[in-house]
């Protein structure tokens, strides 16, 4: 079994030669980004193409593709636009059909997400010609120029392409026909940048759906962000958080401050005080996590603990005061050190007592509160200054 994996490990990953093919090309981009056999980070890459709004010219990752994969160059002969051609007139968000050019179609990372090229060697190891789904998009003008940018079916876009068609088939939504009535009713201005605006959210809002029940599912990640830069309300306000308190969302853990718990996140930023209001908590656990590790990513049971403690205190009407954070932050570094430690010793701690029936109480049947109940247990037992809401299960640390 083992060497099976290897084998497909192997395959995916560049050859040397590939490599420095590769490395080569990258040259053109000032700014740089991330290929690898997972993914290509679609939204550093962006950043290459600020003149045109970070839209992304599907050429431009066709080749890329193309010299990670290792495929020979594709001769674009093939044009399958003979068809019928399916119209809807008259409609105002209803979605046409037409075979586009290749210099027509783009991609927003806005609304999309990485490229994963081993997908497409996948997809294009079994094409058949007669069995094509028809990528989706919204067409929009810019500057004068028409767009059709893609929020669904982009791998297809590829393979087709690495197949040689020279005409693409599209489902789109014209938004230069939208009426304003209709923008204006979705919460959007009456400008061309409002108009821009719709297009986006819609294709953002129509990308999340289909994905999200029906196909290779969003990470966390994806969504959060499509959600971010297509105007999401929530997701603007856990963005001006995780600026204020120096985070950043990110795919992996790899800085300091990096924020990957997205589901675990929006459970934080949901816990509200007693007029509703949203974040308060939240906010506050993680600029204590930066203000004591400044140095690592958040760790989620770190900030998600503490979110639920400060939120219980202030609803019991025992809102816990700036001392409290000195005191519990001196303690987990001493006790401890790094946040990674933190929770992983009060787990273990946890299910030493319970295997030895060490404690009291109910016992948590998720680490969300058995790391609160330790955090409570330590500083009651350490410190003990103020009185903290009730631990659900006791023990000695």
């Amino acid at each position: 079994m083992k060497a099976n994996v290897s084998k497909v490990r192997r395959s995916v990953v560049p050859h040397i030669s590939q490599k420095q093919t590769i490395k080569q090309y990258l040259k053109k981009f000032k700014v740089k980004f991330e290929i690898s056999e997972k993914a290509i980070d679609l939204r550093v890459m962006s950043e290459n193409y600020t003149a045109k709004s970070g839209i992304i010219p599907l050429e431009d990752i066709n080749k890329l593709i193309t010299l990670f994969v290792g495929l020979p160059p594709t001769k674009h002969d093939y044009d399958p636009s003979g068809g019928a051609i399916i119209s809807y007139p008259n409609a105002n968000t209803s979605p046409q059909f037409k075979y586009i050019n290749w210099d027509e179609a783009y991609l927003w990372s806005l609304f999309q997400r990485d490229v994963i090229p081993y997908h497409i060697k996948k997809i294009l190891a079994d094409f058949d010609h007669s069995c094509v789904i028809v990528p989706t998009a919204i067409k929009i003008t810019i500057n004068g120029k028409v767009h059709y940018c893609i929020w669904d079916g982009h791998h297809t876009l590829q393979v087709c392409r690495l197949k040689g068609y020279t005409k693409f088939p599209v489902w789109f939504i014209d938004i230069d026909c939208v009426s304003q009535a209709t923008i204006e009713n979705a919460g959007f201005g009456s400008t061309t940048e409002d108009r821009i605006k719709y297009g986006v959210w819609l294709a953002g809002r129509n990308m999340i759906r289909i994905n999200s029940k029906n196909k290779r599912p969003l990470s966390p990640y994806d969504e959060f962000m499509i959600q971010l830069e297509t105007r999401d309300a929530r997701a603007i306000k856990m963005k001006a958080i995780l600026d204020n308190t120096g985070c950043t969302p990110k795919r992996n853990a790899s800085m300091p401050g990096a924020f990957t718990q997205i589901k675990s996140g929006i459970e934080c930023y949901e816990l509200a005080d007693k007029y509703g209001n949203e974040g308060i908590y939240w906010s506050r656990a993680l600029q204590f996590h930066r203000n004591t590790w400044p140095a690592a990513p958040l760790g989620l049971e770190v900030f998600r603990p503490l979110s639920i403690l400060y939120h219980e205190a202030a609803l019991l009407g025992q809102p816990l005061d700036a001392q409290f954070d000195t005191e519990i932050s001196t303690l987990l570094i001493k006790e401890y050190g790094d946040p990674e430690s933190v929770q992983m010793d009060i787990k273990a701690s946890f299910h030493n007592a319970v295997y030895h029936a060490a404690g009291s109480g109910v016992i948590p049947n998720h680490d969300r509160r058995r790391v609160l109940s330790g955090l409570i247990n330590l500083y009651n037992q350490k410190v003990g200054r103020i009185k903290l809401p009730p631990a659900d299960y006791i023990w000695t640390l």
